[in-house]
């Protein structure tokens, strides 16, 4: 149980209690999708096993948000539709019109739904009651407001913040990259992409590569800025900083993999999601810190 990525929002307004909000979640379960729905979404258990909606370490808890789509390619809908199309114009003589095509489309549609595979995908996120903090594992934004919107509806009382810094991620991960000193907890990896501040946004990316410092200065004098780059804390843990504050790939490195010694399937999760919680709990202080601290403006 470690994400992959983090999404970080302020609990603003509002005191989440555990079993109050497990109590609320459970009135909101996922449902499987109806016959003539292509989508639904509702919370899921997050450890398997339990009939618990949220799972508690300490001041951590970890919730789930599982969403049902149907898949019906478009494509797929429109090789029923110009079947049924060619069969009509044959008929009527003449080609057909703007609204019976969208009829006929509409009618494809209801009648391949139930026929439709279905995917399921969940999405996990931390909550740090001493931190008051809500962390979403997903680098999709449109997946992370689907979790926040549906939150704000399960719990009342409570508002959500995308958290900001007073320092760009951009602005600081230039600065690194043009002779500046990162912290010590922190250490430049080999991957980072630069992008160009003109109309044309032009783009040169590293991957697996030592950054040699005078050509990562001599592109940004040219008008560019660093949009991504790699990084490791404390050599414990690295990770993908972008510059919407959205931090990806974190990979958990030897030293903490190896501390962790339960192989019951049940006991790993609990030990990986305590293992996790007290690492980022350390690790997303020294970022927020190194950015200029929070900026809670507004």
């Amino acid at each position: 149980m470690w994400f992959k990525n983090l999404l970080i929002y302020r609990i603003t307004d509002g005191k989440i209690d555990p079993q109050q909000l497990n109590e609320a979640l459970g009135k909101s379960v996922l449902q499987d999708c109806l016959q003539m729905e292509m989508q639904s979404r509702g919370w899921m258990h997050p450890k398997d096993g339990t009939d618990q909606f949220v799972h508690t370490c300490n001041q951590h808890l970890l919730i789930a948000l599982g969403i049902e789509k149907k898949l019906l390619p478009s494509a797929v809908i429109n090789q029923y539709a110009e079947e049924r199309i060619a069969v009509m114009e044959q008929h009527q003589g003449h080609k057909a019109g703007k609204r019976q095509i969208k009829d006929i489309k509409e009618a494809v549609l209801i009648e391949l739904m139930p026929r439709a595979f279905i995917q399921r995908q969940i999405t996990y996120a931390w909550i740090d009651l001493n931190e008051e903090l809500l962390v979403i594992d997903v680098a999709n934004l449109k997946r992370a407001e689907e979790l926040v919107d549906l939150l704000l509806k399960t719990v009342t009382g409570i508002r959500l913040t995308p958290l900001a810094t007073n320092i760009s991620p951009s602005t600081l991960m230039t600065r690194w990259l043009s002779g500046d000193e990162p912290p010590a907890v922190f250490t430049i990896d080999r991957e980072c992409e630069l992008q160009g501040v003109d109309s044309e946004k032009s783009k040169i990316r590293y991957t697996h590569h030592v950054l040699d410092m005078d050509e990562t200065i001599r592109h940004i004098t040219a008008g560019k800025r660093v949009i991504r780059l790699a990084l490791s804390w404390r050599d414990r843990i690295s990770f993908v900083l972008h510059d919407n504050f959205q931090i990806r790939r974190i990979e958990p490195l030897d030293i903490i993999t190896e501390s962790s010694e339960a192989t019951d399937s049940d006991d790993l999760f609990d030990s990986d999601f305590a293992l996790m919680t007290g690492e980022l709990s350390r690790f997303l202080p020294d970022l927020i810190h190194a950015l200029g601290g929070e900026n809670r403006a507004g």
